[in-house]
């Protein structure tokens, strides 16, 4: 069953099957790119979430129920409780949570309550079942896998990027050099230290991360505290990766001082168990962070999601490939601002 054809009586035929109780109505809410969801008014009891899945090759249901069922099992409340899944029909029920889009209304201190959630995932590290998690989607352990993803990456955008000028010329003048100034300082600081660059992060000291987590994905309740869902790539991955993510995600739009201070708790949760970590931070981050520029600039991509969803929403699309750009300049200079030898002279 492909998205599209995902109906209202659908929804309400599947729910009531995987629920075993009557659905009484049911509604499309927080549609995305790569899942629909629908609130399931129950005849009785509390409101049910229906989250229909794409059939894009991945296993993101089972990779979501599997990592809510695990949270749930070790007590966490802030995301949903898996009920039932039909993998069959692409589809999953979930508790439902009541809240607005929490990035409409930032509050000052939402990157503590974004730190507080990671910090808190990361005592779940040796718990029963932690063993048997996935890594996270688009997982790197090893910064000659960051590299890798990252040229893999600027590879399609190079090609993309010969019938759009305005691309093109942010590539070359500004991502891409200050990108090799990020790798060679890489490199010189590993050899500087004896570290294989393509050695893997031990199990150890790798991180149980949502991957792609921050306000975007976050529902605000009346009492002004988060609640997350989405957690479709969720898995192991390095602690580097899971700290820059959140900390730069689009998504998210954090101010300076809050990405700060989020980068700053987490890093002392994981430098205390890591000697290296911070060494691996300070080498990391511009190649994470570049990964993410290249992310946003996805929709230049012919083939891309993302750039369906946009040509699907209507409108210019050029002028929504120029938004990208533009958001994917102003990452970037929020990048080189943490290192002045990045930016481009």
């Amino acid at each position: 069953m492909s998205e599209p054809d995902m109906s209202v009586q659908d929804a309400v035929s599947i729910g009531g099957r995987l629920s075993g109780a009557r659905v009484a109505a049911a509604q499309p809410a927080r549609s995305g790119g790569n899942n629909r969801v629908f609130r399931l008014e129950m005849a009785e009891g509390p409101p049910l979430a229906l989250k229909h899945y794409p059939s894009d090759g991945r296993d993101r249901l089972g990779q979501e129920y599997d990592a809510l069922s695990f949270l749930s099992r070790h007590g966490i409340t802030s995301t949903p409780r898996p009920i039932a899944k039909d993998p069959a029909a692409f589809c999953a029920l979930y508790q439902w949570f009541d809240g607005d889009a929490a990035v409409l209304h930032p509050q000052d201190d939402d990157a503590d309550q974004l730190a507080d959630f990671l910090i808190g995932l990361q005592q779940l590290r040796s718990a029963d079942g932690a063993q048997n998690l996935r890594s996270a989607s688009a997982s790197i352990f090893s910064p000659e896998e960051a590299i890798a993803q990252y040229e893999q990456r600027l590879d399609g955008l190079r090609r993309a990027s010969q019938d759009h000028p305005n691309l093109r010329a942010f590539m070359d003048g500004s991502l891409v050099p200050s990108t090799a100034v990020a790798i060679r300082q890489l490199r010189r600081r590993y050899a500087e230290l004896g570290l294989d660059p393509a050695a893997a992060l031990a199990p150890t000291h790798r991180a149980l991360s949502p991957s792609d987590f921050g306000l975007h994905n976050a529902l605000r309740t009346d009492d002004g505290k988060l609640r997350f869902i989405d957690f479709e790539y969720f898995g192991w991955d390095d602690p580097v990766k899971l700290v820059t993510d959140t900390a730069i995600h689009p998504g998210s739009d954090l101010p300076a001082a809050g990405a700060n201070r989020l980068i700053e708790r987490l890093s002392r949760t994981f430098e205390a168990g890591d000697d290296a970590f911070a060494i691996r931070r300070d080498v990391l981050y511009p190649v994470f962070g570049a990964i993410w520029c290249l992310i946003v600039l996805n929709v230049y991509l012919p083939e891309s999601r993302s750039r369906r969803a946009l040509a699907a929403q209507g409108g210019d699309l050029t002028v929504r490939l120029a938004g990208q750009l533009d958001k994917a300049r102003r990452l970037h200079q929020t990048i080189c601002q943490r290192d002045p030898d990045l930016t481009p002279r």
